[in-house]
Formats: C-alpha cells, sequence, structure tokens
C-alpha cells in the first residue's frame, strides 16, 4: 500500500530522529527508504498463513550491505487500526484493520 502525501510526511519525520545512527552491520549512513507499506506474516511452513499475526511494516534499507530496517507504521503514526472486533471464524485481514491517515 502506497503512503499518502501525509503519510509520507510523518515517516519523512520520524526517520530523521531514527536513522541518525549509521548501520549497525556495516557503518554506512546511506539509507534507502520505501514509501509503501508491507505486509510481514506469521510463518506458516511455506504455505500462506490464513490464520495468526499480520504486520504492516515500512522499510528501510541500508545502500552499503543491504541491511533492511523494519519499522511499525502504527507506532510512527503514519497509519490508524480501527478497533472492530473481528468475526471469530475469520482471520483479520490487515487492509479491515488499518487505513492511511490523511
Amino acid at each position: 500500500m502506497q503512503l499518502n502525501q501525509e503519510g509520507r510526511a510523518r515517516l519523512q519525520a520520524h526517520l530523521q530522529n531514527v536513522l541518525r545512527n549509521p548501520c549497525a552491520v556495516c557503518g554506512s549512513a546511506q539509507w534507502q527508504v520505501e514509501d509503501t507499506m508491507f505486509e510481514l506474516r506469521e510463518f506458516a511452513g511455506g504455505a500462506v498463513a490464513t490464520q495468526g499475526s499480520v504486520k504492516p511494516v515500512v522499510t528501510a534499507t541500508c545502500n552499503g550491505c543491504g541491511h533492511i530496517l523494519f519499522m511499525s507504521p502504527l507506532t510512527t503514526g503514519i497509519v490508524q487500526v480501527n478497533q472492530q472486533p473481528a468475526a471469530a471464524t475469520e482471520p483479520a485481514a490487515i487492509e479491515e484493520t488499518a487505513e492511511t491517515i490523511q
């Protein structure tokens, strides 16, 4: 899911505080930031998980070694979670529980 203009601005503001330090793996200070949110799913032995946790993440990749940092867009305030109870028989999809702040 692409971030809207306000979401990108919130992400950039958050990253100015977080990415001040060099990469913990190689020491480079050059980061590539994506303006897309991804899903991090619970491992299901190679199959697609139909139950379990799904976490939205934004990423920053070190240009020196490829180390990837995952950050929660929920913690950074980029997305809000609607607190609606999911049906007991259906796992909640991230598209139903998260929206981009506009």
